[in-house]
């Protein structure tokens, strides 16, 4: 059996596309996982480096009674970060031991802050998806296991 120089070619070529393919799929993965990132730590820094959310986050931690007098337009801001997380996570853009982690327990403190809710309509319809998350959060809670391999993109 003689192997002409033609089919070498053919051969050599296939093993090429089928590398540069796969290359371009472990790419993709790649860069989907640095946007979801990139969405993550834009959220965390908006939590984080607003004052009124670290000042929020502080009198929801000691479930302070200040926290009924707090600005709502504040209040409703929060509730909007928080939906937004509750939103990439439903998307799958972060996951929801992630969301879980780093957001939950904001959530969570704040569903069950009577304090909280003073001055904002908690029935309001367009808190159904937070009141959703901190259902879900509560869920996530009660059987969360720290496992590292969970905690990435």
């Amino acid at each position: 059996m003689f192997i002409h120089l033609k089919d070498i070619a053919i051969i050599l070529g296939g093993f090429i596309a089928v590398f540069t393919f796969v290359n371009g799929l472990l790419e993709y993965k790649r860069q989907g996982a640095q946007r979801r990132f990139e969405h993550f730590i834009t959220l965390r820094r908006r939590l984080k480096e607003n004052e009124a959310f670290k000042e929020i986050c502080a009198l929801l931690t000691e479930n302070n009674p200040l926290l009924a007098d707090y600005d709502s337009q504040s209040k409703r801001d929060f509730l909007g970060l928080m939906e937004e997380v509750a939103m990439l996570s439903n998307s799958g853009l972060i996951r929801k031991e992630v969301a879980h982690y780093m957001f939950g327990s904001y959530a969570i403190m704040c569903e069950d802050s009577a304090y909280f809710w003073h001055n904002v309509d908690r029935s309001d319809m367009y808190w159904t998806l937070f009141h959703d998350f901190a259902k879900n959060m509560k869920i996530e809670h009660i059987s969360f296991t720290f496992k590292a391999h969970k905690l990435r993109y």
